[in-house]
């Protein structure tokens, strides 16, 4: 029995991770639509418990379709659908035990929920881990506000630089695994 349990942990290594996947929607997309497709695909494959796999849609339909398969509703049909953006996203920031965010482009919402998870860390002692990714092209135009975060002042924060999805899903697999 233990051994079962072990090969199936070899096998998923990403099991019992609840991961809020942090991607610009509506701010300035730098990467191929694909990316965070792939990415989330990864990290599901893997045993991830990715809470809002809808920002990796590749085409709005997609994350709308995505969007109402997680929630169990449409955000189109409620009074005030920013709110309800709003409210649905930081419920799931702060159920996430990781973050992974991809900083390539100024995104008022990617900045927002990692400053909810950080608080999350300095206000309440909650050990969220972050991981934000900037491709090797936009890391040098990177905000301080998200660079100066990696200190010795956020244990919790990390900050990787990817040229290719396959080196994204390398820091992927040392953050969620130490590996």
């Amino acid at each position: 029995m233990i051994l079962e349990r072990k090969a199936v942990e070899t096998e998923k290594p990403f099991t019992g991770c609840k991961i809020y996947f942090s991607n610009s929607i509506q701010g300035i997309l730098n990467q191929d639509p694909s990316l965070g497709w792939n990415i989330v695909g990864y990290l599901a494959e893997n045993g991830a418990d990715v809470l809002d796999r809808h920002v990796a849609g590749r085409t709005q339909e997609e994350k709308d379709k995505l969007f109402i398969e997680e929630n169990g509703f449409f955000y189109r049909d409620v009074e005030n659908p920013k709110v309800a953006i709003e409210e649905t996203d930081i419920k799931k920031v702060d159920q996430a035990t990781h973050i992974i965010a991809f900083v390539d482009g100024p995104s008022h919402g990617v900045g927002n929920e990692i400053q909810r998870a950080i608080d999350r860390y300095e206000f309440k002692g909650e050990n969220v881990q972050i991981l934000c990714l900037v491709s090797s092209e936009r890391a040098n135009k990177l905000s301080w506000m998200i660079s100066g975060k990696e200190s010795p002042k956020y244990p919790i924060f990390r900050l990787k630089v990817y040229s290719d999805m396959e080196e994204a899903k390398k820091h992927i697999l040392e953050f969620l695994t130490g590996k």
